[in-house]
């Protein structure tokens, strides 16, 4: 018989575990996945807590298996060492990643869902994966906020049911491009 590996024991005190609830979901399927962690040193997830582009950025990084790179210095942010360094230099390396027009990367700052859209669109084409899919985003009542350089990611995000949308609360829904993506939408 083969043995079936040992499941990690879901170690965040702030999300309850709740199967079928998305959050609860989401953050299990990238901890079990080793995509994502806790907050260093603590039980803690902090699901609802903003992104930074660092922490995206490594999540692609482990999401490609921590493919190996050689540091540059590419931004006055990003130093040699650092726990995000190798995978924002891998993602700049990849065309998946820019900089602001000050030189830096903005490592802690909190990403949008469009530059996530955006990011992710273009690590699935780095990987060699069809992005061709376009979905009709007009119905979303927000359409005309996403900036231009963000439309293609969401009309794909939302075609390959990436993202879906936030209720409005009256039968609508909005992609809130500019809006703080949490770890948990993560």
């Amino acid at each position: 018989l083969e043995e079936k590996p040992a499941e990690k024991k879901f170690p965040f005190t702030d999300v309850p575990v709740i199967s079928g609830n998305w959050k609860y979901d989401s953050v299990k399927y990238v901890y079990d996945k080793g995509i994502m962690n806790g907050i260093s040193g603590t039980t803690l997830f902090q699901p609802d807590h903003p992104l930074t582009r660092a922490m995206f950025a490594t999540v692609l990084y482990r999401m490609a298996g921590e493919p190996a790179v050689t540091f540059e210095s590419k931004f006055s942010d990003v130093k040699d060492g650092t726990w995000y360094s190798k995978a924002i230099i891998w993602a700049n390396q990849q065309r998946i990643v820019d900089g602001f027009q000050d030189g830096s990367y903005g490592i802690n700052t909190n990403i949008t869902r469009e530059q996530i859209a955006k990011m992710l669109y273009l690590y699935r084409q780095s990987a060699g994966y069809n992005v061709s899919g376009k979905a009709d985003i007009s119905s979303f009542t927000d359409v005309s906020s996403i900036s231009s350089w963000g439309v293609e990611s969401f009309q794909w995000a939302v075609d390959a049911q990436m993202v879906s949308g936030k209720p409005n609360g009256d039968g609508t829904f909005r992609l809130d491009a500019k809006g703080q993506a949490t770890r948990a939408e993560c």
